[in-house]
C-alpha cells in the first residue's frame, strides 16, 4: 500500500494550504522505521511541502528516524541531498544482548556503520536515543553504553528510562523493573557523565552540544501549533487537539481531508472551553513546559498559586528569574510535579 498511502499524504497536506498561514520551519519524519520508504516518496512529500506550505528547506530543521538496521550509505546520500538535515538513529543500546532483549533488528556493529555512513553522506547534525533501567542491566552497562555514545560525538543525545506496560510482550514474559534506586543511580550518572562531555541537558530527556537542541521538539514542549500529516498522526492547533484516524485504509480512502481541526475521521481530543481559567490547554503548556531546563514563564501559572507554592516548600519548584523550574530533586519527580496540574 505504499504508493496508495503517499498519495494520501500528499492530498493531506495539499488540502492544508488554505488553511496554514505561517511559514513551516521545521518537519520530523518519524513514527515506526521511516526509512523503510524508498528516498523517492521523501523527495515528492518534502517538494509538496516546499510548493504549498512555504517551507524554506535552506533554513528549516528538517528531521527523520532511522533504525540502524535499515540505512546504508546510499539511502542516507539521497535522503541528504533532498534537505532531510537532522538524523534520529534508534541505537538503543550498544550491549548486543541486550538490544536482542529488545526486540531491535539491529546490532551494535551496524550503529557504528550507520554513525560513520551518515557522516559521509553530509549529516553533522545526529541524535542516537538510548534506553536505560532494562531488566537485569547494571550500572556498568549503562556506563558503557554512555561511553560508546559520547566516543561517537554525537551532537544530542535522548535518553529513555524503559516503562513496562502491561499486556505487553515485556510484561507477559516476566521482565520486571529495576529498582527506582537502580534507576536513579543510572539517571544521575547519566546527567553527571553527559554535562562534563560537553553535552547539556536542556530537557528531561534530553542532551545536546549547545547550538544542537531539537527545534522541532521545543516547540511540543512550548504547547505551540503543529499539524501531524498521516495515519495515526496528533496535531495541535490554538488549544484544540485531534488525532488522525489508526486505520491506513480509511486513511488511504481519503477521510482526513479538511479543514484544520474537522478531519472527519478523527475525534477531536481537547477542545480549550470558553472560559480558560484552568483550562486544558494551559495545563498542558505547564506539565509540558516544565519539562524544560530553562522552565517557563510565571505568569503560564495564573490559577495555579497554591500549587506552584506548595510545590516549592516540597523542593521541586523552584524560581529562576522570570520562571519557574523543576529543581534538581524535581527532574526525579516530574511526574509528581505534573499531577499537580492535572
Amino acid at each position: 500500500m505504499i504508493e496508495s498511502y503517499v498519495e494520501a499524504l500528499i492530498r493531506e497536506i495539499q488540502s492544508l494550504i488554505s488553511n496554514i498561514q505561517f511559514p513551516i520551519s521545521t518537519i520530523y519524519i518519524g513514527g515506526g522505521t521511516p526509512t523503510l520508504l524508498e528516498p523517492k516518496y521523501y523527495d515528492k512529500i518534502i517538494n509538496t511541502i516546499i510548493c504549498h506550505l512555504s517551507l524554506d528547506i535552506c533554513h528549516s530543521e528538517v528531521s527523520i528516524e532511522a533504525n540502524p538496521g535499515t540505512v546504508d550509505l546510499a539511502k542516507l546520500k539521497a535522503l541528504r541531498s533532498m534537505g532531510i538535515n537532522r538524523l534520529s538513529l534508534g541505537a538503543q543500546s550498544f550491549n548486543d544482548d541486550m538490544l536482542k532483549m529488545l526486540g531491535r533488528i539491529h546490532t551494535a556493529k551496524e550503529i557504528y556503520e550507520a554513525i560513520d555512513n551518515a557522516r559521509k553522506a553530509g549529516f553533522d547534525n545526529i541524535n542516537l536515543d538510548l534506553i536505560f533501567a532494562l531488566p537485569n542491566q547494571t550500572l556498568d552497562q549503562w556506563k558503557a553504553d554512555l561511553s560508546e555514545a559520547i566516543h561517537l560525538k554525537s551532537n544530542h543525545l535522548s535518553i529513555y528510562n524503559l516503562q513496562i506496560e502491561e499486556n505487553t510482550p515485556f510484561q507477559r514474559n516476566g521482565y520486571c523493573k529495576l529498582s527506582d534506586e537502580e534507576e536513579l543511580a543510572m539517571y544521575e550518572y547519566a546527567i553527571e557523565e553527559l554535562t562534563a562531555n560537553g553535552l547539556l541537558q536542556y530537557e528531561i530527556s534530553n542532551f545536546a552540544v549547545p547550538g544542537f537542541e531539537c527545534k522541532h521538539n521545543l516547540n511540543y514542549w512550548l504547547n505551540g501549533n503543529y499539524i501531524g500529516i498521516g495515519a495515526g498522526a496528533h496535531s495541535h492547533w490554538n488549544g484544540k487537539r485531534w488525532a488522525n484516524t489508526d486505520s491506513v485504509e480509511a486513511y488511504i480512502g481519503g477521510g482526513c481531508v479538511g479543514r484544520i481541526g474537522e478531519r472527519t475521521t478523527s475525534d477531536v481530543l481537547r477542545p480549550t472551553p470558553d472560559d480558560s481559567q484552568n483550562a486544558p490547554d494551559q495545563r498542558d503548556t505547564l506539565i509540558m513546559g516544565l519539562r524544560l531546563l530553562d522552565g517557563i514563564p510565571r505568569s503560564k501559572f495564573n490559577g495555579f498559586e497554591k500549587e506552584v507554592a506548595d510545590l516549592i516548600t516540597e523542593g521541586l519548584l523552584e524560581q529562576a528569574n522570570d520562571n519557574y523550574r523543576l529543581t534538581r530533586h524535581g527532574l526525579y519527580l516530574a511526574n509528581e510535579v505534573f499531577r499537580r496540574f492535572v
